[in-house]
């Protein structure tokens, strides 16, 4: 028996763990990127869902005042907006909610 013969098998194993090793360090570096992209589509989701919110709140705030302007008003009357300044901040919202609708489809 040579002195190199058991050598070689453990030398051969080495670079087998070696390839398995940077093929797990690929593996984890592909799943990290994934892991970034959802998250960056989650956020943008999410700031989509916030701005939604947010105009069904401005919505249901013109629609709130547009109620109130045709109901019988006591106290000051001129402190309140007339029912055509409420509705052209309706129609205001509405188109918002229209654009924001529009870039989402895109």
């Amino acid at each position: 028996m040579s002195g190199t013969t058991p050598l070689r098998p453990t030398a051969s194993r080495k670079q087998l763990l070696l390839m398995e090793s940077e093929l797990n360090r690929v593996q984890l570096l592909n799943e990290l990127h994934g892991l970034r992209q959802d998250l960056e589509h989650f956020k943008q989701q999410w700031q989509m869902l916030r701005s939604l919110a947010d105009a069904a709140a401005k919505l249901a705030g013109t629609f709130s005042a547009i109620g109130s302007a045709f109901t019988h008003r006591e106290g000051n009357s001129e402190s309140q907006d007339s029912w055509l300044s409420t509705l052209f901040k309706g129609v205001k919202t509405g188109a918002e909610w229209w654009g924001k609708l529009r870039s989402r489809s895109k």
